[in-house]
């Protein structure tokens, strides 16, 4: 009998143990596929930020975001947000309180209060 009980004893040892690690393991994949979500990185085509006064559109932009931009006589030209860049059939814009912007982010300043919103928008 006591043989039995010790039998018994093992195998529900061995039972309680594998189960613990079925649920251990259950749990830290799930940890783990939370983890892999979270740092998932989406590219956007659109920015949006409010406007600070004094501040122009272009140095908002790029104190919160990565950016690529060329400079010309007309001012800077944005080729690429967060990794997201202008083709040939696509280009960053802006636009201030709704409403498309007449001159360069480098040149626009803003004042507190403007929704300033960049589209990669096609022609």
């Amino acid at each position: 009998m006591k043989t039995n009980l010790k039998k018994i004893s093992f195998i529900v040892i061995v039972i309680a143990l594998t189960s613990i690690s079925l649920v251990a393991c259950s749990w830290s994949n799930n940890l783990l596929h939370k983890e892999v979500a979270q740092t998932a990185v989406v590219q956007s085509k659109v920015v949006e930020y409010d406007g600070k006064a004094g501040q122009t559109a272009y140095d908002l932009l790029k104190s919160n975001n990565s950016v690529d931009a060329d400079t010309s006589s007309f001012g800077v030209m944005v080729k690429s947000v967060n990794g997201l860049s202008q083709t040939d059939k696509e280009f960053w814009t802006y636009s201030v309180n709704g409403a498309m912007a007449e001159v360069g982010a480098d040149k626009y300043v803003t004042k507190d209060g403007d929704k300033v919103k960049w589209e990669l928008k096609g022609f």
